[in-house]
């Protein structure tokens, strides 16, 4: 049973409010609402699941459209401020997640060096809106790509946040300089992915790696360029750099893959997400602005 038929949710915040759609067990309905056996187990502990008044058991049942209540560990930031991210610009948020747009040259994860990331940025910024909690990225970037990052923000959703990653359940779209004519017959690049045996930096085309699949679009030409829209049916390391190397057309400023240098860096950007709410299950569009230095080629958004 899918999480839409399993449950209802009317309202969110510190107290957020579920209505089952059938007749369950109160453990049922955490399970239902992606929650790990962890967490159920830390909230029954803590008597955080209630039905009215009465702190609810995972044996109880739960009658059909009946408003119960879960308290999350952490109390959600109502409303965050744009202009205080520092470092990065904030594109959306809800009690659940945040979305950002990372700027290149930065790590998403710390790497033990005591490098900036933006992990640290986001989690900075939350503490100065009044969120007491630690933010977790779900996807990452490379350092030299820019563009969408999604934040998980309650650790009760964390693993249903995970889960729409690792079902590939999240629509990702880039935008992509490759210097040349792309080839418009070139729609798929169907090819697996493995590492390289002779250089730990970088992945390549291998007959037993990974299973890796992009669309491409070409959406505009320019200067003896050409402006590409990709979308991951996979989500390998490197992926987008391989795929297109691999056909002839490195990403422009992709000096490890065999592109032309940039002083704008990498001509890789993150640009639109879609996804269904793990929660909420509404159907959640993200979108950057176009990136200034696509624009500076002489590309345009529409």
């Amino acid at each position: 049973m899918s999480k839409t038929q399993a449950f209802h949710v009317v309202s969110d915040g510190e107290q957020l409010c579920f209505m089952p759609t059938r007749e369950m067990l109160a453990g049922q309905l955490l399970a239902a609402a992606g929650i790990s056996k962890r967490q159920t187990q830390r909230i029954f502990v803590n008597g955080r699941l209630r039905l009215a008044e009465q702190v609810l058991h995972p044996e109880d049942m739960l009658s059909a459209w009946e408003e119960v209540k879960l308290q999350l560990a952490v109390r959600p930031v109502q409303c965050l401020d744009p202009s205080a991210a520092k470092g990065f610009s904030l594109l959306a948020a809800d009690a659940f997640f945040l979305s950002v747009d990372k700027p290149a040259g930065i790590l998403v994860h710390g790497d033990g060096t005591g490098a900036p990331n933006l992990s640290e940025r986001v989690a900075e910024y939350l503490c100065t809106q009044g969120y007491a909690g630690r933010p977790q990225a779900i996807q990452r970037l490379d350092v030299a790509t820019t563009g969408l990052v999604i934040f998980s923000l309650t650790e009760e959703f964390q693993p249903a946040f995970d889960a729409l990653v690792a079902s590939n359940a999240l629509r990702k779209r880039y935008l992509a300089v490759v210097a040349g004519d792309f080839p418009s017959c070139i729609h798929q690049i169907d090819a697996a992915i493995g590492r390289d045996r002779h250089n730990a930096h970088r992945m390549r085309i291998h007959s037993h790696g990974k299973e890796a699949h992009t669309r491409v679009c070409v959406l505009q030409r320019c200067k003896g360029l050409s402006l590409l829209e990709l979308e991951l049916l996979s989500g390998r390391r490197h992926q987008i750099r391989v795929h297109l190397a691999s056909v002839g057309f490195p990403l422009l400023g992709d000096s490890l893959y065999g592109g032309v240098p940039h002083p704008d860096g990498l001509m890789l950007h993150a640009w639109r997400e879609e996804f269904e709410h793990p929660v909420t299950q509404q159907h959640i569009k993200l979108e950057t602005a176009f990136p200034k230095r696509f624009a500076k080629l002489g590309f345009t958004a529409s």
